[in-house]
């Protein structure tokens, strides 16, 4: 019982820590909105492009993510077992796995929203979409494909598993995926981040190594902004991109179910797995509070547009 509820309030307070960081990142982008808004009204005009999202974004990863490690920094981190030092073989595998968790997840998303449209009756707006359309190839790159994926990792990964691994492999990779897809924002995201953050959890607790997670989440974001923008502009790019793509992910889910009976989870030393370990984890007043900013964050990306 006395191990029960220490499991629960850190849980717990792994919900307010990262609910921190939505709420964190929601007040820059209001208080970004503000400060714009009044200089207009001066006359001074700031063009809301390539520097200010740069800029708002860095900042939303610098200080939400300082305030949710603040919280939680001094929570126990779990040893690090005995890793294995990823092949060639196991990162190919993993890298095709991704491809398919990407492209099934944003079919999923995307269907949902088509759903909600119809049962609306008005166009749901994809605000990755609407971004990407208004910056230009540096800021993407900058943004997307570096920033994001470092700062994620860093966050969502190393600092949130190294805490929640003391509970065993499973609840950690859950839980940190859970959180990943949540903190996108957006229905469009959501799916395809979680399925990635399933991935990339499992990988990072295989090999102990941020790099190669580093590397993946770099390299999908590559392939759905910058390829995805580029191909786009040339028609018959459409076809051939679509068919390497199609190719990569039944390839991947062949991998899967090919290595899904080699997979590895070690349980922990206060293991939570099991009949009743989905109240334990997620229904506690921390992460209740992490699910409501999170819903905010989802509706905000609909009517804010």
């Amino acid at each position: 019982m006395e191990n029960k509820k220490m499991i629960v309030k850190a849980f717990s307070r792994i919900g307010i820590g990262y609910g921190a960081f939505i709420a964190t990142t929601l007040l820059l982008q209001l208080g970004f909105g503000t400060v714009v808004g009044v200089l207009q009204i001066f006359g001074i005009k700031i063009p809301l492009g390539n520097w200010y999202v740069f800029f708002s974004s860095l900042a939303n990863y610098v200080v939400g993510g300082a305030i949710s490690y603040l919280i939680i920094r001094d929570m126990p981190v779990a040893q690090r077992a005995n890793s294995e030092r990823a092949s060639g073989k196991m990162l190919l595998a993993g890298f095709l796995i991704c491809i398919s968790a990407l492209y099934l997840g944003n079919l999923i998303g995307l269907a949902l929203m088509k759903v909600i449209s119809v049962l609306q009756g008005r166009p749901m707006i994809n605000p990755v979409e609407e971004i990407l359309n208004g910056l230009s190839g540096w800021a993407i790159f900058a943004v997307m494909v570096v920033m994001a994926p470092v700062f994620e990792e860093i966050l969502f990964r190393k600092i949130l598993i190294d805490r929640i691994r003391l509970y065993g492999d499973k609840a950690a990779i859950l839980v940190s995926a859970f959180i990943f897809g949540l903190s996108h924002g957006n229905f469009y995201q959501f799916f395809y981040a979680f399925f990635l953050g399933i991935v990339f959890a499992y990988i990072y607790i295989r090999t102990g190594r941020l790099r190669y997670t580093i590397l993946f989440h770099m390299a999908i974001n590559f392939i759905g902004s910058i390829v995805g923008l580029k191909v786009q502009e040339v028609p018959w790019l459409i076809a051939f991109y679509s068919l390497i793509m199609l190719m990569a992910v039944a390839a991947g889910i062949v991998v899967f179910f090919q290595n899904r009976k080699n997979l590895i989870f070690q349980s922990g030393p206060y293991e939570t797995w099991g009949k009743g370990s989905v109240r334990i984890l997620f229904l506690n007043f921390g992460m209740i509070f992490f699910f409501l900013i999170s819903t905010v964050t989802f509706v905000l990306s609909q009517i804010s547009r």
